[in-house]
């Protein structure tokens, strides 16, 4: 073997410790990057606790749907989207709640304001926020 296989061989080894390590830790912390990400973009409503996914979908969102909770904890649905237009959300979400993305894998909401700007963008789904804040969201484009 030459030297510089031996080299690639060791970087390539090196690469993979790195990112097992770099996994091991996002996943010790609770994700810290996608929070510190999500609170850098916005101050709004509805971003992802720190908390890792979920392992299941609430049995009340079916799959390909986007879910509104009043409530947190995935608690008194108020709505369910899966059409890819902008559309209003029920008035009576004024604060807290939650949501659930149970769309097809990797598929992300935006959540806008009451002037139609994008405040938010959902990672993939699936996900949820069992602890979401409804507040400044006015209208989600499910997809």
């Amino acid at each position: 073997m030459t030297h510089a296989t031996s080299r690639t061989r060791l970087r390539r080894t090196a690469l993979v410790a790195g990112a097992f390590l770099a996994l091991a830790t996002a996943t010790a912390t609770g994700t810290a990057q996608a929070a510190a990400s999500a609170a850098a973009s916005t101050s709004a409503a509805a971003r992802p606790a720190s908390g890792p996914r979920i392992a299941a979908a609430p049995s009340s969102c079916p799959k390909y749907y986007f879910c509104g909770y009043k409530n947190a904890n995935y608690s008194n649905l108020s709505f369910k989207f899966r059409d890819c237009y902008l559309q209003a959300i029920p008035t009576d979400l004024i604060s807290g709640g939650s949501w659930y993305n149970n769309q097809s894998n990797g598929t992300k909401a935006k959540m806008y304001d009451y002037y139609k700007n994008l405040i938010y963008t959902t990672p993939g789904a699936p996900y949820g926020d069992a602890h979401g804040d409804w507040s400044k969201v006015w209208y989600v484009d499910a997809c």
